[in-house]
């Protein structure tokens, strides 16, 4: 069986959650502009389009080689190279200053618990700083037992539906702003590139292609309707004693 974190996908494959429209809102929910130092764990291009699109820093820390390299090639060809710092080492080995980023972020890649991630990674955001993070969640008001119980064995933890799991990134310290999931078309349409990229990918990872296969297996055995799906999460960093925002109704 694959490592629980981060959860297996092709190196070739499509990221999910990098879309304009996502990025921009990110963005400006986060009020990041030519000063802002970002740090995202796992490189991906939604990173590089938002430093392009702001000017500002970014550090991104990529555990695998090649996607390292690919990655430094494209902020070249994007035209950002001398704003990208790319490290090539595992996320648990990095260590950065307290409140060094103005954001910290995954799109696309499962890293580990929310709750956890959120209580790791927060003493190196700044003030106000925004987490961004993908998680696996349950949905709907029926969700498939048997597919909880596997997932629960796959991450270690009971899934949460995204209210729960935004209360337990609330609990470590955050104000939750943001939480946006797939729904079954958009999962089913990800499994299928996935498997397309799963048949011509060079990546070697043998425990982690078998991960995804039964991950697929999993989704297709309920026909698409485990109540499992993936989804991307936004969290202020909220400080002790700090009021609670205003109301949103005007009430």
């Amino acid at each position: 069986m694959a490592d629980p974190f981060p959860l297996y996908i092709p190196p070739e494959a499509r990221r999910l959650f990098q879309s304009e429209s996502l990025l921009r809102r990110f963005a400006q929910m986060a009020h990041w502009d030519d000063g802002s130092n970002l740090l995202e764990l796992h490189g991906s291009l939604g990173a590089l389009a938002i430093t392009k699109a702001l000017s500002c820093h970014l550090t991104v820390v990529e555990p695998d080689q090649r996607l390292a390299e690919a990655l430094k090639e494209r902020a070249k060809v994007v035209g950002v190279a001398e704003k990208v710092a790319v490290q090539q080492a595992t996320i648990a080995s990095v260590k950065f200053a307290e409140k060094a980023f103005d954001g910290i972020f995954s799109f696309g890649r499962v890293i580990g618990i929310p709750s956890q991630l959120a209580k790791t990674w927060r003493p190196m955001l700044a003030v106000g700083g925004r987490l961004g993070l993908t998680a696996m969640v349950r949905v709907g008001r029926l969700a498939n037992q048997s597919a909880l119980d596997v997932w629960k064995a796959r991450l270690g933890a009971e899934l949460l539906n995204p209210r729960q799991t935004l209360m337990t990134v609330e609990a470590e310290g955050f104000e939750p702003e943001l939480i946006e999931t797939l729904g079954d078309a958009e999962l089913d349409e990800y499994y299928r590139e996935l498997e397309t990229v799963m048949g011509r990918t060079a990546d070697k990872n043998d425990s982690g292609l078998s991960a995804l296969k039964e991950e697929i297996a999993l989704h297709r055995q309920h026909n698409g309707k485990s109540g499992v799906t993936i989804a991307f999460l936004v969290a202020r960093r909220k400080e002790p004693g700090e009021k609670p925002p205003p109301s949103r109704d005007g009430g």
